[in-house]
C-alpha cells in the first residue's frame, strides 16, 4: 500500500448522545487520493517512419501502479493485444505516462478521436454498444465445461475482501482480483472501478500470467465496461458482489462469458454460462 494512495484529513465526528445533544469531535482521517492522469501515445508512422505522440485520454485514478492501468486501459481499447507491442512506459511528469508503442503497432485514431476525462464513476467511453463490442474484439475466449466447482466459487468474496488494505483505512475504493481455481494471481484498488480492473489484468499481462481459465471477481457491481475489459483479456469467468446491469448480462451472453453475480460464501445468482459450474 502505497503513501501516495491515501491522504490525512481533519474531519468533525458528529454523534447524537442518548440525552438527546450533540457531541461534536475534530479528529484525523484517512481518504484515498484521485488524481488525473494523462496518458500520451508515442508511436511509429507506418507510410513515412516518422515518431508521433498524440495524447489519448485523462484518466481520473488513485496514484500508484501507473504502467499497470495503462497497460490494461490500452488492451481494453484495443490498442494493443499484446504486452510486446508496448515498448515501454514512462512518468516524464507528475501525473502523466507515456506510452511508446512498437515500431509495427498500427494506431487507428478514428476509433480514438474522443479525448476525454473518465471520471472515477464512468469507466471507458466510446463503445456504445454490444455489437461494436463485438466487431472491435473477434476473439474466442476458452468454453471447456465443468472445470469450476461451487465450493470454490463462493470462497472468492472473501479472498478478495481479505486483500483489501486500502479499503480497509479509508473505505472509498474499489477492489478487483484475477483468480484461478488454485490462487489468486492479483488484487489492485482502486477510487475508479474501472482503473481496478485496468491494473490487474496490466499486471498478469505484464507478467504473462493471464490463463485460459482466468476468474475476474469484482468487488462491486457489474458493469458495460468491465465486461468489456474482461472481453479484451479473454477471461471466461466474471464474478462480482454486486449486481450487473443489462448490457453486462448481454455481453455475457454474446461472448458466452460466465456471469456471476450476488456471490458470498453460501450463494450466488448466475446470469450466463452455467456449463463451465462443476456442481457436485
Amino acid at each position: 500500500m502505497s503513501s501516495k494512495s491515501y491522504q490525512y484529513v481533519n474531519r468533525q465526528r458528529y454523534r447524537l448522545t442518548p440525552e438527546g445533544t450533540v457531541d461534536v469531535r475534530l479528529s484525523e482521517d484517512i481518504v484515498i487520493s484521485e488524481e488525473p492522469l494523462n496518458i500520451v501515445l508515442h508511436w511509429t508512422c507506418q507510410k513515412t517512419g516518422e515518431v508521433l505522440e498524440k495524447p489519448l485520454m485523462v484518466t481520473m485514478r488513485t496514484p500508484g501502479e501507473d504502467a499497470l492501468l495503462v497497460t490494461g486501459l490500452l488492451l481494453s481499447h484495443a490498442v494493443i493485444e499484446r504486452i510486446e507491442q508496448i515498448q515501454s512506459i514512462e512518468t516524464i511528469e507528475h501525473n502523466q505516462c507515456d506510452v511508446f508503442l512498437a515500431d509495427n503497432v498500427t494506431v487507428d485514431w478514428k476509433t480514438l478521436t474522443r479525448h476525454f476525462i473518465s471520471h472515477s464513476g464512468c469507466g471507458i467511453c466510446g463503445t456504445s454498444n454490444v455489437k461494436k463490442l463485438a466487431h472491435t474484439f473477434n476473439i474466442a475466449i476458452d468454453e471447456t465445461q465443468h472445470w469450476l466447482p461451487l465450493s470454490t466459487l463462493l470462497t472468492f468474496s472473501s479472498q478478495l475482501r481479505d486483500q483489501q488494505s486500502l479499503f480497509t483505512v479509508t473505505g472509498g475504493v474499489h477492489s478487483a482480483g484475477i483468480f484461478t481455481l488454485n490462487t489468486c494471481l492479483s488484487t489492485k484498488e482502486d477510487v475508479g472501478r474501472h482503473n481496478a480492473v485496468d491494473k490487474v489484468i496490466g499486471d498478469l499481462l505484464t507478467r504473462g500470467e493471464l490463463s485460459a481459465q482466468s476468474i475476474l471477481v469484482l468487488s462491486g457491481r457489474i458493469s458495460f465496461e468491465l465486461m468489456q475489459k474482461a472481453v479484451a483479456a479473454k477471461i471466461p469467468v466474471v464474478v462480482a458482489i454486486g449486481a450487473p446491469s443489462s448490457l453486462a448480462i448481454a455481453v455475457a451472453k454474446q461472448f458466452n462469458i460466465t456471469l456471476i453475480g450476488f456471490v458470498s460464501e453460501h450463494a450466488c445468482n448466475v446470469y450466463h454460462g452455467d456449463f463451465r459450474l462443476k456442481k457436485q
